[in-house]
């Protein structure tokens, strides 16, 4: 999970930016990359490579996550 009360303002805006401009091929990219990973790893058979894709997965959904979350925080004081 990508703490967002640790970014910096830039890093932040930046997230927002994403978000507010509507760059769905961005999201949507993001989106595609998770659903390969996860037929990847439906059939993947070596723990090495199940750990990998694991990892994948969580990181493209962090980035989701900080991408929708960010309006919250852009704010803060």
């Amino acid at each position: 999970m990508i703490d967002l009360n640790l970014c910096d303002k830039q890093q932040i805006n930046a997230l927002l930016k994403i978000k507010e401009t509507g760059n769905t091929a961005l999201i949507a990219l993001l989106e595609e990359q998770i659903q390969k990973a996860v037929s990847r790893l439906q059939q993947a058979d070596d723990m090495v490579m199940i750990h990998r894709l694991q990892g994948r997965c969580e990181a493209f959904n962090d980035l989701l996550t900080a991408i929708e979350e960010s309006p919250k925080v852009v704010n803060r004081s």
